[in-house]
């Protein structure tokens, strides 16, 4: 057992303190963006239909009241089954009893905030799975990736509105979408004014932030993968919400409670996820593997 003692919860120990500095997950990207069902009261599962597209080939021209051939109409069921996702901090009474630092306070809000960054953690992590790609290991990201994602979903017949899910790197670093957006490369000695691409590029350099582009509205999340087999390439895609399904349990998402264990003199805090992940319907999304090394 990983008991919180005297020796690891020493911040506060026997201090008059200001208020605790707790290091955050950047989390609850990707609840929005995905479809959500709650399963029912007696129920570890949620079921989503994946339907197969019908094309204007199925429908055909008709001699009047002649019967016409029956197009079969088809889907396929996709389940998330929940499971629990589980963190537990267990903190003896001498840190509770000698600490300036509100353990109890801020316990609960530290373990429920790793539980989302798992969430997100489980959701990005199917973004590698859809089966349509852009860019590529090695490849830097382009602006042309992003509209070949476009093309991509709405041939596809994705319902908008479409989300661009990355990484900081793919964003903000030297081969991320900011980069594409201004050019300050100087000529021999001389530096040249920044250009920049437009209202966009005057966003992004005045709040350091794009909230969209090409037809997406843009995300980022700290828990997709900056080094994809080893490669230095981050896991980002492209998807509409119908691309992936969370089944949330019967009694809610997350739960955090306390427990007294008297004889060992320390208190359990406990946050719970209750979820199961699942991709629905692979066409739409896009995995964005790019180099950001």
């Amino acid at each position: 057992m990983a008991l919180t003692n005297t020796s690891t919860a020493a911040g506060g120990l026997g201090k008059t303190i200001g208020d605790a500095v707790i290091a955050f997950n950047h989390v609850n990207v990707m609840y929005p963006l995905v479809t959500v069902k709650q399963a029912a009261r007696g129920s570890n599962s949620v079921q989503f239909s994946d339907w197969t597209k019908l094309t204007s080939s199925n429908v055909t021209a008709a001699t009047q009241a002649t019967a016409t051939t029956a197009v079969a109409i088809t889907s396929a069921a996709r389940t998330a089954t929940i499971s629990e996702h589980v963190i537990e901090a267990d903190v003896s009474d001498l840190v509770l009893m000698g600490s300036g630092d509100n353990v109890d306070s801020n316990a609960g809000p530290a373990l429920g905030n790793a539980v989302a960054a798992k969430l997100d953690a489980d959701l990005t992590a199917l973004g590698t799975a859809f089966s349509q790609t852009a860019a590529g290991a090695g490849s830097s990201l382009g602006l042309s990736d992003v509209f070949n994602s476009m093309r991509l979903l709405r041939a596809a017949g994705a319902p908008m509105p479409y989300s661009l899910i990355l990484s900081p790197k793919q964003i903000w670093g030297s081969k991320g979408i900011i980069s594409l957006l201004h050019d300050d490369a100087v000529t021999g000695t001389n530096s040249k004014p920044m250009s920049l691409m437009g209202s966009k590029g005057e966003e992004a350099f005045q709040s350091g932030y794009v909230g969209s582009i090409a037809g997406f509205n843009i995300y980022w999340s700290d828990q997709i993968n900056e080094d994809v087999g080893s490669g230095g390439d981050a896991a980002g895609f492209a998807m509409s919400k119908g691309g992936l399904g969370l089944g949330v349990g019967a009694e809610g998402l997350f739960r955090i409670r306390s427990e007294r264990n008297e004889a060992a003199r320390y208190t359990a805090y406990v946050a719970v996820g209750f979820w199961g992940e699942i991709e629905i319907k692979d066409t739409y999304g896009v995995y964005i593997l790019s180099d950001v090394s």
